[in-house]
């Protein structure tokens, strides 16, 4: 999950110990696990997902046993909901052999999880985490605005926003997501820096206001490139094992779903993974591997 000593120790000790407390948390430990030894044993990696994905149920039925989120339990939910956020967006099973289109619905569904922990705890107990031994999560080096080390193809959208008829809730809520995209990037250093663990992937999802999620739902195309771009972001962390090739598959989903009018803005993330932008036909409709 991290690099850093102090974050790692609080994986190996603080989450187990939670973990030990509370039965949800402790069976998506273990399917995360799981999901992991799917990877590094592939000649079991059958038998290791089927078991990922029953620890992962067992662990919602858990989870949804909860009544009430206090002060006995806020941390081990918040561990969980991240880390059932990030057992989805690894598990490639669920994605395996899916069109462009469907693709892009899982992934939907992983930003949705992920925003859920801000709904969960994050809003109401950020001051008790501060406080608390998770303090080294919250405490880490937070960039501010404006952010000058931004690619600058990254630039080009706000001037897509800019040249879109759109009200002024719409341009705010482009704004609020695309600011937090830049804060992302220099967060992680894109791209710079290339990363092995999955640290820093839900700091975008978090911070989505209510109306970008609605237009990617709609599949708005302004919003689906501005998604594309936080397929650039994962594409820095391909070495993650929980990672892999989902900012690739991203981009190019997202290259399937919108006009020819809008994939100039797609130009940089493509030439990233090393991919002109199909024509409109058969094969950008395809399944996305």
């Amino acid at each position: 999950m991290t690099l850093e000593p102090e974050q790692q120790e609080l994986w190996r000790t603080t989450v187990v110990k939670h973990a030990l407390s509370h039965p949800f948390l402790l069976r998506e430990v273990l399917a995360l696990a799981a999901l992991h030894m799917a990877t590094c044993r592939p000649e079991k990696q059958d038998f290791y997902t089927t078991r990922a994905t029953e620890l992962q149920n067992d662990a919602l039925t858990k989870f949804h046993e909860v009544e009430v989120t206090d002060e006995s339990n806020c941390i081990a939910v918040l561990l969980f909901s991240s880390l059932l956020g990030v057992h989805f967006m690894a598990d490639r099973s669920r994605t395996r052999g899916i069109g462009f289109s469907e693709y892009l619905d899982h992934m939907l569904g992983c930003i949705g999880l992920l925003r859920s922990v801000m709904k969960l705890v994050l809003v109401e107990w950020t001051p008790f985490f501060w406080a608390s031994e998770l303090k080294p999560l919250m405490s880490s080096w937070s960039p501010r605005p404006p952010f000058d080390n931004i690619p600058v193809e990254c630039r080009d959208l706000d001037e897509m926003i800019k040249g879109l008829d759109l009200g002024p809730s719409s341009i705010a809520a482009y704004n609020t997501a695309i600011d937090r995209l830049f804060w992302l990037m220099a967060m992680a250093e894109v791209p710079s820096v290339s990363h092995s663990t999955a640290r820093w992937v839900a700091g975008w999802p978090v911070q989505l206001p209510d109306e970008y999620i609605m237009f990617l739902n709609q599949r708005r195309p302004e919003a689906l490139i501005i998604l594309a771009y936080y397929g650039v972001v994962l594409h820095f962390y391909r070495e993650a094992w929980a990672i892999g090739d989902t900012g690739e598959r991203l981009i190019r989903a997202v290259d399937t779903q919108v006009g020819s009018y809008w994939r100039r803005w797609l130009a940089w993330p493509l030439q990233l993974i090393g991919s002109a932008s199909p024509s409109a036909g058969s094969a950008s409709r395809g399944q996305s591997s």
